[in-house]
């Protein structure tokens, strides 16, 4: 088991496939991809337990996720915001439930 130290707590959901959303679920393990908000990107990572998938168009999943800069990420990043996920288009959708503050 992976332990990441977790900067925001996230809800994701992914879009379903036919509103052009990804074709296949997003696998167990460690997922890097781009969250954004407004008009900014920031890279983060976060890890999906074994035996378990994130589907397109399933229900809303809260994961850990780290910042891959977090100086420059975090502070966009308040209890209550809405995001996208982002993998070269828009894939997904989430909201920020915690911080975790250094």
């Amino acid at each position: 088991m992976i332990i990441i130290k977790a900067h925001i707590i996230a809800e994701l959901k992914l879009l379903p496939t036919e509103a052009d959303g990804r074709l296949s679920s997003i696998a167990a393990g460690e997922y890097r991809g781009v969250l954004g908000i407004g008009s900014e990107y920031f890279s983060v990572r976060w890890f999906i337990s074994e035996n378990e998938t994130l589907e397109p168009g399933g229900r809303a999943r809260t994961f850990g996720v780290q910042f891959l800069f977090p100086e420059t990420s975090l502070p966009n990043f308040r209890v209550g915001d809405s995001f996208t996920v982002w993998e070269g288009k828009t894939i997904g959708s989430g909201r920020v439930p915690a911080v975790h503050h250094e």
